[in-house]
């Protein structure tokens, strides 16, 4: 337990209080959105580029210790009902370092839906990538590649990927 504290805290603090520049290069609307290839839960590679096929894909940067992504299931709950088989993926990716039996646990008890990737090592190389100083980041990307939104709430996909 006290091992996972330091890690979250290293994964959500030390970022925050990183060099100047960094925090000002992250990613913005409008930038292209770094490509990964991160494995699920069960083991299977999923690429941006390969998400990116069927729409636009919302990234949700989260740790099942995170109180404000717990408090955000709802929405991304009503996000995955309203869009789900109409484009928009919703790809949960933990950066809190907890095992896959851990994140299997919250993902059964919390009944969530969408996709969740959870690569431990390779999950902290794209939280870099896409500069997440925090848990929730939610960024949209468009099938183009294209970041639509970046942010630590839910975005207005009814503005942003049309409505149902």
């Amino acid at each position: 337990m006290k091992a996972r504290a330091i890690l979250l805290a290293v994964v959500i603090v030390l970022p925050a209080i990183g060099a100047p520049q960094a925090r000002e290069t992250g990613h913005r609307v409008g930038q292209s959105a770094p490509d990964f290839a991160l494995k699920d839960l069960e083991g299977r590679i999923h690429s941006l580029a390969q998400l990116r096929k069927d729409g636009p894909v919302l990234l949700i940067f989260w740790a099942t210790e995170c109180v404000y992504c717990h408090a955000m299931l709802s929405d991304f709950k009503a996000a995955h009902a309203e869009y789900a088989g109409r484009g928009l993926t919703l790809a949960g990716i933990n950066i809190g370092g907890e095992h896959n039996v851990e994140v299997k646990a919250y993902v059964t008890d919390n009944a969530v839906p969408w996709l969740i990737l959870s690569d431990r090592v390779a999950n902290l190389d794209v939280a870099e990538a896409y500069r997440v100083l925090g848990t929730p980041t939610v960024v949209l990307v468009a099938s183009d590649g294209e970041v639509l939104f970046y942010g630590h709430r839910m975005p207005d996909l009814k503005k942003l990927v049309g409505s149902s």
